[in-house]
């Protein structure tokens, strides 16, 4: 590995829903006449993803349960808001004054089950995660090889906090075409390691975030460089057992 670039792919256009997204990624593409090379990595914010499945809500259609009605009172939001947060979650976690902290569907773990309202037209709208963000990512790859005879690999980001530090990164919540996790076993001086293991697509999500400029409209970004052998497999390994969770434990 010589190095790694970062490629914004510009003048994206704004996505409506039942678009392509890899249609529209190809396009951009010649656009921008950028020639893709072999292992190539697109990193793609999920918001293209969700609003181009469908998943926009409109919150006038949203039956409010006595639950979210008793939580909104705590929590400083909607409470039909609070009724998609409590759908999307298969735990809440923590509740505060500014947020839900969930386990969502998925295993994830973040504020308001991925529920967002920024970067859409309108404020009686909100939009959830992607169902199955391996499978969205899957058929761009298979897109973008059928049109360039190419392989690509594809990880779909969002942005979340972390534990006691201040700030958003960049996660990825599906992938396809690359492992998930690297593991180093010895290291400079041939000692033995453990638990060395590397989130590598998480680490090349927030490597693309810092060209996904949110007021821009960059939600793909091309990363080159990166040394890996290309897998037909989607995101695993990367959500932490109960068991294995220190912050579970803490009381």
């Amino acid at each position: 590995m010589k190095k790694i670039e970062i490629i914004p792919l510009k003048n994206f256009p704004h996505i409506k829903q039942k678009v392509n997204i890899g249609d529209e990624i190809v396009k951009c593409i010649k656009r921008n006449k950028i020639t893709i090379k072999e292992n190539d990595i697109f990193v793609i914010a999920h918001k293209i993803i969700s609003i181009s499945e469908g998943r926009t809500v409109e919150l006038s259609d949203i039956r409010v349960s006595s639950k979210a009605k008793t939580l909104s009172k705590i929590v400083e939001k909607d409470p039909r808001i609070i009724q998609l947060i409590i759908n999307e979650s298969k735990e809440l976690i923590k509740i505060n004054p500014k947020f839900i902290l969930t386990r969502d569907k998925y295993g994830v773990i973040a504020a308001n089950a991925g529920v967002d309202q920024s970067n859409i037209s309108g404020d009686e709208k909100a939009l959830l995660l992607p169902r199955n963000a391996n499978k969205s990512a899957k058929e761009i790859s298979i897109k973008i090889l059928d049109e360039f005879d190419i392989n690509t690999s594809i990880i779909i980001s969002d942005s979340v906090g972390r534990p006691w530090r201040n700030g958003l990164t960049q996660i990825a919540i599906g992938s396809y075409g690359l492992p998930s996790v690297v593991s180093y076993n010895i290291d400079l001086y041939g000692n033995e390691l453990f638990d060395t293991d590397v989130p590598v697509i998480d680490e090349l999500s927030s490597a693309g975030g810092l060209l996904m400029i949110k007021n821009l409209g960059i939600p793909v970004v091309i990363i080159r460089g990166y040394n890996y052998s290309f897998i037909k497999k989607g995101i695993k390994k990367l959500i932490r057992s109960r068991e294995d969770d220190i912050f579970s434990k803490i009381t």
